[in-house]
């Protein structure tokens, strides 16, 4: 049942499992001595695939009574493949699991579809390169990857100037089989789920920070123990079910089990400063992560906001459903230094601008600022969505039927599969 103008959300509404932990839980416990157990593992395509690159590489993982037993390889462990490994769509699979081989003698070459075949590696692999291991890349730039790992990864201290937790991990996995010392400094804080499973797996790693930098140490001295892990509620999965609850008055929505580490909830922050009733109704801290419930009791409109540049990192997965709240807020809502967006699975900063324009919202582009003129209006709405294959962009603009005069078109849905196979099912239920 497709929602529209007429719909609010309501309802109790558990998340799937957070993606960015599935991927890094089935990684670190692949390298665990003994039998990790992983409960509410996201099983949408890109964990999917990183489940099936740590099995090429020698893990054993089998699932069993909805839960997935992982029998982990020590570090330096891993084994040749003796095939090409396919990422699909997965930016953070490729780039994390490229970090882990860079640093076991192996050789091996990593692929993906046509739209990761199109995503910037060198960010992370000129980190790698450094450390020994030998990398060559499509156009010096692009995947195909082909990664000749090195058994002697030299410890290095690394200045990391995009903020990226992409190239954090990827850089920490290569440490866990290099001797010695590795040392990161980050600038700005990016999200920090790899370094609070390694805590929770007994790593020798020490974290501090400040307001402008993280800096991390790591020495692999202590063997990364085995784990339960139950993965929590993917935020940027719950953002569509939340901002929707938030752009109509009357709607009532209750989030559980939901991950509130603060480098994933910007979006919540923006969407209470829009005039979004969300509660906290309760928190706790299991394996270093703050888990939180939530209750959204919609009863105004929204009204328009200004991000800066900033700000953008910690909500950077969120900005395609939050233009459509923008859309529906009073006022010209400013997004600032989106450069980000345009190397995600599509070029999003574009996609967001030119399909606001064709349901009917005004929106303009100044080099990587998005500025949107809204109102609470509806929209006309009854377009063709143009998505690019790329799952947050169509899960936007499907919730932006809520705000149209006419339901808007999709050719093609099954993007969602990525990283929410079962959205559909869920919109049809919280839906009244």
């Amino acid at each position: 049942m497709p929602i529209n103008n007429h719909n609010i959300i309501r309802g109790n509404y558990q998340p799937p499992g957070d993606k960015s932990i599935s991927h890094r839980i089935l990684i670190l416990s692949g390298q665990a001595i003994g039998k990790s157990e992983i409960f509410n593992l996201l099983e949408g395509e890109d964990v999917i695939n990183t489940l099936k690159a740590m099995k090429l590489l020698g893990v054993q993982i089998k699932k069993k009574n909805n839960k997935y037993h992982v029998y982990g390889v020590p570090s330096g462990g891993l084994i040749e493949p003796r095939r090409k490994i396919d990422f699909g769509n997965s930016g953070t699979g490729i780039r994390l699991i490229s970090g882990l081989i860079s640093s076991n003698n192996i050789k091996v070459n990593l692929i993906g579809d046509s739209s990761l075949s199109k995503r910037p590696m060198k960010r992370v692999t000129e980190h790698l390169s450094k450390i020994g291991a030998k990398i060559k890349l499509k156009n010096d730039l692009y995947p195909p990857i082909e990664i000749k790992g090195t058994g002697a990864a030299i410890p290095l201290t690394f200045d990391i100037i995009i903020p990226s937790a992409q190239i954090k991990s990827a850089i920490m996995l290569s440490a866990l089989n290099t001797n010695g010392s590795v040392k990161i400094k980050e600038l700005n804080s990016t999200r920090d789920h790899t370094e609070n499973m390694l805590k929770s797996m007994g790593y020798n790693i020490k974290v501090r920070e400040n307001k402008s930098h993280r800096f991390i140490e790591m020495k692999n001295n202590k063997e990364l123990k085995s784990i339960n892990y139950n993965v929590p509620g993917d935020p940027s999965s719950a953002a569509f079910l939340i901002t929707a609850a938030c752009l109509r008055p009357g709607s009532r929505l209750i989030v559980k089990n939901m991950l509130f580490n603060k480098t994933r909830v910007g979006f919540i922050k923006t969407l209470k400063k829009m005039g979004g009733n969300i509660k906290i109704i309760k928190k706790r801290k299991i394996h270093n992560e703050l888990i939180a419930d939530l209750k959204i009791e919609q009863n105004k409109v929204l009204k328009s906001i200004k991000l800066n540049s900033i700000d953008i990192p910690l909500q950077i997965d969120e900005i395609p459903i939050l233009s459509i709240a923008a859309s529906f807020a009073q006022g010209t809502s400013v997004f600032k230094g989106l450069k980000e967006l345009t190397v995600k699975e599509s070029n999003r900063l574009l996609l967001i601008h030119k399909n606001l324009k064709r349901i009917g919202v005004k929106s303009i582009i100044k080099k990587y600022d998005l500025y949107i003129l809204g109102n609470n209006d509806l929209k006309k709405g009854g377009a063709v969505i143009k998505h690019d294959n790329d799952h947050r962009i169509l899960m936007s603009f499907f919730i932006s039927n809520m705000i149209c005069k006419k339901n808007n078109l999709f050719k093609d849905k099954s993007c969602v599969k990525t990283s929410y196979p079962t959205f559909f099912k869920h919109i049809t239920k919280f839906s009244h």
